[in-house]
């Protein structure tokens, strides 16, 4: 088998579309203090299905998830709106995990307006808390502890709608007693767990609370934004950290994605669907074809 195969066709699991030139997304203000992910200015523009393609051509991509971006957070429904029309034109995204405050009185009439979205597949609502404000999202390291945003949590399931949980390595098992209390929620972990510190110690850690996490049968995890807190990542040091993430949640709660345009801060397309080729390439066919398609095809049900 090689690369070119149909066993090695990918659905992106996290990609983002933005247009800047009709639409507010904050986390891109020049003003903003540098973030997490480093210099912005590269990806300061519109990224629409065209540039996707241009940049994807070639490497195997036959799906895509779309993962809110921040358009207009004031308005959450703009954004499903905005991507909606953008798949009746364009084909894409073939699904899309829309933004909630699970903790907002009113999230219940929120969550059933995306939910009558027919692409709209999921809620993401970030969680990460770091005592570095500049790597900090959440307004509380404890957020899913609270009552009020539980309350919002469990109004997923009954409406069909899945949990992308994007936090730190600390706050996981808080996200493994909220997987716990909600079994029938599905939660995939983004961005294998954010390793924003990759010191030996801090590695040993997130290994794990990784390990902890996947006790959970209703979590799974996403290979993807390889560059998030690591802009100079290399293959040879980020593979092994994949290889663990995989080895914890198996090859049948595992996918993968792009995360562009914004890893493309820090490497190419074909360097990151290279390390997701690599992440593979032990698999059987079999657990080749979930890893890379088929588990991600279940969970968005697209």
């Amino acid at each position: 088998m090689t690369p070119a195969d149909e066993s090695w066709a990918i659905v992106d699991t996290h990609q983002h579309f933005q247009s800047l030139s009709d639409a507010a997304y904050p986390w891109l203000d020049p003003d903003r203090p540098e973030p997490l992910e480093g210099d912005l200015s590269p990806i300061r523009r519109d990224y629409m299905p065209a540039d996707y393609r241009r940049d994807m051509a070639g490497l195997g991509i036959v799906k895509t998830v779309h993962v809110q971006n921040g358009r207009n957070p004031h308005d959450p429904l703009d954004e499903t709106r905005w991507l909606s029309a953008l798949a009746r034109q364009e084909g894409m995204p073939d699904a899309i995990v829309a933004y909630a405050d699970l903790a907002a009185p009113d999230v219940e009439r929120l969550l059933e307006a995306h939910a009558g979205f027919p692409r709209v597949r999921g809620i993401r609502q970030i969680l990460n808390w770091h005592d570095d404000p500049r790597l900090r999202s959440a307004p509380a390291p404890d957020l899913m502890e609270s009552a009020q945003w539980r309350r919002g949590f469990a109004r997923l399931t009954r409406l069909g709608l899945s949990f992308d949980l994007q936090l730190y390595w600390p706050q996981m098992d808080m996200a493994l007693a909220l997987a716990r209390a909600f079994p029938d929620t599905m939660i995939v972990l983004e961005h294998f767990g954010m390793v924003a510190d990759r010191t030996a110690e801090a590695l040993a850690s997130w290994r794990a609370a990784i390990s902890r996490l996947a006790q959970a049968p209703n979590v799974s995890v996403k290979l993807c934004g390889f560059g998030l807190g690591a802009p100079a990542w290399t293959p040879e040091t980020t593979l092994p950290l994949l290889h663990h993430a995989l080895k914890a949640f198996g090859p049948k709660r595992t996918m993968v994605g792009t995360n562009t345009p914004v890893d493309l801060l820090f490497t190419s397309p074909a360097t990151i669907i290279g390390i997701i080729h690599a992440v593979a390439m032990d698999l059987s066919d079999d657990e080749r074809v979930a890893v890379l398609r088929s588990n991600a095809e279940r969970f968005y049900r697209i």
